[in-house]
C-alpha cells in the first residue's frame, strides 16, 4: 500500500495529458514502443518533466556532453541508494523522448533504429522467454550470484520485478549495473579466488563497467586498487626496465599472458581516473604512484609502449591532486623526461600533465621558477605546424605565466626571437581542425606559401581574391584621408589627439565625434559605437569611462580621460601663412581674428609677411585693407593626389574565439603586466589595435594589453 502511494506521484494536468496523447500518437506512427510511466527508485517518472528539463538544459546532446543526467533526476528526489539514476534516465530519454525532441524541437527527421520497433521487441521477448524456459534450472544459481542483476522492465506488465542476466536495452546501451553490496562482494571474491574463469569474469566486468560508469567512486570498494595491483607483482619483479630487454619483441606465451593482465589492470584504473571523484584516491595511492613512475619513463618504442600510454593518461588525469615536494620530485622528473620524447602522444600527455599540476596552489612555489631546458623545448613546439600541439603548449605557457616567480621574464629572455610577434600572429589563427566553409575552400583552392610570425599563411586566408595582391597588414596612417575605414578613423585620431598624463586632460566624446563627422560626413564615416571602439584602441580608457559610455542615456556626453588635443594637429580649415606661422583653423573667420589679433597688433608691421608678399603698410588700418586682397578670390580645391595606399574591404571576424587565439590573447595579457616586457610589444602595438577591430570577440583582451602599455 505504501509502495503504491509513493509511486502515484505524477501530477496529471491538462498539459501532461495532452503531451502523453501526442507522444503515444508519435510512437504509433513510428511503430515504436512507449512506456508511459517508467519506474525508477520506487517512483513513477514524469516524461513531461524529464523532457522539459532536458530541453531547458540545451537538449540531449548538450546534457550528455556536460554529464548532466544526474541533475535531470533532481526533481524526483530519488533515494540515496539509487546510484544509477543518471544512467537509467539517459536510457529512458533515448528510448522514449529522443525522437520527439528531434522532430518537434529541432525540426529534423527521425528514423527509429530497428531495435526500437515493436516487431523487433516482440521477437526478442519470445526468444528470451524460450531460452529462459529451457534453461531455468541451470541458470538459476548463476543469476543469483551475478553482479549484473536488475528488475525486468517488461512493458505493460503488472507482475512484480524479477532478476535477469545483463542484456542490451532497445536504445543500444548496456543496462545499468546496480551498485549494491552483492556487486561489491561478487567482484572481491572473484578477484581473490584462484579460479581463472572467475578472475577473467571479474576483469571483463570491471573493464566494461569502468568505461560505462559515470558516477562510480572507488571508495565503494576501498581495497580494489590494491587487489588489482597484486596481479602486476610478478610482471614488475621479472621485468628489468633498465636493460635492452624492454625492446625485445619476442616473449614466451606465459609472459604475454602476464603482460595482457597488467594491461587490463591499468586499463581499468585509467578508465576510473577520468571520473573526478576518483582522482584524489588514485593520486594519494603510493604503491600505484611508484608503479606509474617506473612505467612511464620507458621509451615509447619499447614492447611495453601501450602500458606506458595507459600510465601517462592516469598521471595526466590525477595531476590536479599531485603535491610536489621539490623540483626533483619523481612526478615532475618523469613528466619532463616524457616532454623530450620523440613520440607525439607522449609529448602531448606530458604537456597537459605539467599544465594541470600547476593548478594546485601548493605547487606554485616550485613551478613558478622557469626551467631553461623546458622553455627551449616549448619554443620548438610553437614552431611545429601542429594545431593540437601548439594549443597545448600555449595552455602550458599561460598557466605558468600566471604563477608568482620569474617564469614570465625567463620565457621572453630564453625564447629565440620575439615571442610577442608570434603570439600577435596567433590572434588571427584559423583552426584547421574545424575549418570555416570559406576558410577550407581558401586553403584548398588558394596558393598561400610561407608563414606570418611562424603561422602557415594558408591558415590565415579568409576569402580568396585572386585579383587582389597581398597587402601589408598595417597601412601607413600618415595619409589617412585616402584610407578605408577603420584605418582612416584611426589615423585621424592619432593626428588629432595625444595621450594625456594629468587629470585635466579630458575631452567630451561629442566634441571629437562631431569633428570627425563634419570632416568625413559625406564619405561614409563610422557610427558612434564603431568610432568609440577605434578610439579605445588608440587611447585606452579607464573602467569608469567604459561604464559611463555603456550606462548613460546619451553616450556622446561621456568625458574621455587621459587624452588631449595635439598642438601640431592638422586643422581641416584654412592655415595661417604669415611668416613662419602655420597654425590651422576651423574657419576663415577664425583665421581673420587670428591675423588681426596676433600679426596686426599695434604698432603695425612695416611690411606684409603673408606668404611671399613684402608690401609696405603705413598703419594698422591699411594693413587690414591690404590683407583683404589676399582673401579676395576663392581658391579651387586641389585635385586629390594619387592614393599612396589602398586596401580592399577589411573582413570582420565576429565568431567566438577559442583555442589558440584565445590562449594567445590571455598569454599576451599576462606578459604585459610586467613593465620590463613592454619593449617587446612596441613593434606590434599598431597591429594589436587593428586585430582588435578585425576580431571583436578578442578585443577586450587586446584592449587590456594596450592599456597596460599606456600605463605610466
Amino acid at each position: 500500500m505504501n509502495r503504491n502511494k509513493i509511486m502515484a506521484s505524477i501530477e496529471r494536468t491538462a498539459e501532461y495529458d495532452k503531451f502523453i496523447d501526442e507522444l503515444k500518437a508519435f510512437h504509433d506512427r513510428k511503430g515504436t514502443i512507449l512506456q508511459v510511466e517508467p519506474v525508477l527508485g520506487g517512483k513513477k517518472l514524469n516524461l513531461l518533466t524529464i523532457y522539459k528539463t532536458v530541453i531547458d538544459a540545451g537538449g540531449y546532446e548538450k546534457v550528455t556532453s556536460n554529464r548532466g543526467w544526474k541533475q535531470v533526476g533532481d526533481p524526483f528526489n530519488f533515494p540515496a541508494t539509487c546510484t544509477n539514476s543518471a544512467y537509467i534516465l539517459k536510457a529512458v530519454y533515448t528510448k522514449y523522448l529522443l525522437g520527439w525532441e528531434e522532430e518537434h524541437f529541432w525540426k529534423r527527421p527521425w528514423n527509429p533504429p530497428s531495435d526500437l520497433l515493436v516487431s523487433q521487441q516482440q521477437k526478442t521477448t519470445v526468444s528470451s522467454m524460450s531460452y529462459r524456459d529451457n534453461n531455468s534450472v541451470n541458470m538459476t544459481s548463476r543469476n543469483t550470484g551475478t553482479a549484473f542483476t536488475q528488475p525486468n522492465a517488461r512493458i505493460h506488465s503488472s507482475q512484480p520485478p524479477t532478476t535477469t542476466t545483463a542484456t542490451t536495452t532497445a536504445a543500444g546501451y548496456s543496462q545499468a549495473i546496480f551498485m549494491d553490496q552483492e556487486f561489491r562482494a561478487r567482484i572481491l571474491l572473484a578477484l581473490q579466488s584462484n579460479l581463472p574463469n572467475e578472475i577473467d569474469w571479474a576483469f571483463n566486468t570491471l573493464i566494461k563497467f569502468s568505461y560505462a560508469s559515470e558516477n562510480f567512486c572507488l571508495d565503494f570498494i576501498p581495497t580494489l586498487i590494491d587487489l588489482l595491483l597484486d596481479f602486476t607483482t610478478d610482471f614488475f619483479e621479472q621485468t628489468s626496465f633498465e636493460t635492452d630487454s624492454i625492446n625485445n619483441l619476442f616473449c614466451t606465451k606465459e609472459q604475454q599472458v602476464t603482460y595482457e593482465r597488467v594491461l587490463q589492470v591499468f586499463h581499468i584504473l585509467r578508465n576510473f581516473s577520468f571520473l573526478e571523484m576518483n582522482v584524489r584516491r588514485l593520486a594519494m595511492h603510493e604503491r600505484l604512484g611508484a608503479l606509474l613512475m617506473q612505467t612511464v619513463v620507458m621509451p615509447p618504442q619499447s614492447a611495453y609502449g601501450e602500458l606506458s600510454r595507459h600510465c601517462l593518461d592516469i598521471l595526466e588525469n590525477i595531476a590536479p591532486q599531485i603535491q610536489l615536494s621539490s623540483r626533483d620530485d619523481a612526478y615532475l622528473t618523469a613528466m619532463i623526461k616524457a616532454l623530450f620524447s620523440h613520440d607525439r602522444s607522449f609529448v602531448l600527455g606530458a604537456i597537459r600533465a605539467l599544465t594541470r599540476v600547476a593548478v594546485t596552489e601548493s605547487n606554485e612555489r616550485i613551478l613558478g621558477f622557469a626551467d631553461k631546458r623546458v622553455i627551449e623545448r616549448m619554443a620548438q613546439f610553437l614552431l611545429v605546424d601542429d594545431e593540437e600541439l601548439e594549443a597545448a603548449t600555449l595552455e602550458y605557457l599561460y598557466q605558468y605565466s600566471s604563477l608568482k616567480g620569474n617564469f614570465s621574464t625567463e620565457l621572453l629572455r630564453c625564447y629565440p626571437g620575439n615571442l610577442i610577434g608570434l603570439l600577435t600572429g596567433f590572434l588571427s589563427y584559423k583552426s584547421s581542425l574545424v575549418p570555416h566553409q570559406n576558410e577550407s575552400a581558401a586553403v584548398v583552392g588558394g596558393g598561400a606559401i610561407g608563414t606570418i610570425h611562424g603561422i602557415p599563411a594558408a591558415q590565415m586566408i579568409r576569402v580568396p581574391e585572386a585579383s587582389i595582391t597581398q597587402q601589408p597588414s598595417i597601412p601607413d596612417l600618415t595619409n589617412y584621408a585616402y584610407l578605408d575605414e577603420p584605418y582612416r578613423c584611426l589615423g585621424w585620431l592619432k593626428d588629432q589627439l595625444l595621450s594625456g598624463s594629468t587629470s585635466e586632460d579630458q575631452i567630451v566624446l561629442r566634441e571629437v565625434f562631431e569633428a570627425y563627422q563634419k570632416l568625413f560626413g559625406s564619405e561614409k564615416p563610422l557610427g558612434m559605437k564603431e568610432f568609440y571602439t577605434v578610439l579605445k584602441i588608440a587611447f585606452p580608457q579607464p573602467t569608469a569611462v567604459e561604464e559611463s559610455f555603456t550606462k548613460q542615456p546619451n553616450p556622446l556626453d561621456t568625458v574621455l580621460q587621459n587624452v588631449r588635443y595635439s598642438p601640431t594637429r592638422r586643422r581641416d580649415g584654412p592655415v595661417c601663412h604669415w611668416g613662419e606661422c602655420k597654425e590651422g583653423f576651423d574657419s576663415q573667420i577664425d583665421l581673420h581674428k587670428h591675423i588681426i589679433k596676433i600679426h596686426l597688433e599695434t604698432p603695425p608691421e612695416s611690411h606684409c609677411h603673408w606668404m611671399k608678399c613684402t608690401r609696405k603698410t603705413k598703419d594698422r588700418s591699411e594693413a587690414i585693407r591690404h590683407m583683404r586682397t589676399h582673401f579676395a578670390g576663392k581658391v579651387k580645391k586641389q585635385s586629390p593626389q594619387k592614393k599612396t595606399f589602398a586596401i580592399s574591404k577589411m573582413p570582420i571576424d565576429d565568431t567566438e574565439v577559442s583555442g589558440i587565439p584565445l590562449t594567445s590573447a590571455l598569454l599576451l595579457r599576462n606578459l604585459a603586466r610586467h613593465k620590463q616586457h613592454h619593449a617587446f610589444y612596441l613593434p606590434y602595438e599598431n597591429e594589436l589595435g587593428l586585430i582588435a577591430i578585425q576580431r571583436p570577440k578578442v578585443s577586450k583582451y587586446i584592449l587590456t594589453v594596450l592599456n597596460e602599455l599606456q600605463a605610466v
